[in-house]
């Protein structure tokens, strides 16, 4: 896992790199999520992530930073997705670890973005 960390950071701005595990194996980095509304307006926001955090945990602090006038009310399915360049696109299980997702990225050697 340390290689592919490093690995990682060797190709990202020093915003991005992921910091090494700690004694329980967790690391953290900040990812950069997208999200696009009804009218297809596109809103970016980068938050830091833990490797141990789930698409639900991550679902969560994203609706709160994005439309925090939407927690209030009657809570609407979201869905987090990878989109990759080539048009690839998948709906993450909310017990994925998006951390884990885009580490792996780099081992596929693909690039993408989540987008909720």
């Amino acid at each position: 896992m340390i290689a592919q960390i490093n690995e990682w950071n060797s190709n990202r701005l020093d915003l991005f790199e992921l910091s090494h595990p700690n004694e329980d194996l967790e690391f953290h980095g900040v990812m950069r999520f997208f999200f696009q509304d009804a009218s297809a307006k596109v809103s970016t926001k980068c938050i830091r992530v833990s490797s141990t955090a789930s698409s639900a945990d991550v679902i969560d602090i994203l609706v709160e930073k994005f439309r925090p006038d939407m927690r209030m009310l009657t809570r609407p399915n979201y869905a987090l997705y990878e989109v990759h360049e080539n048009g690839e696109e998948r709906k993450l299980s909310m017990v994925e670890r998006p951390l884990f997702v885009q580490l792996y990225w780099g081992k596929d050697d693909r690039e993408g973005r989540f987008l909720l």
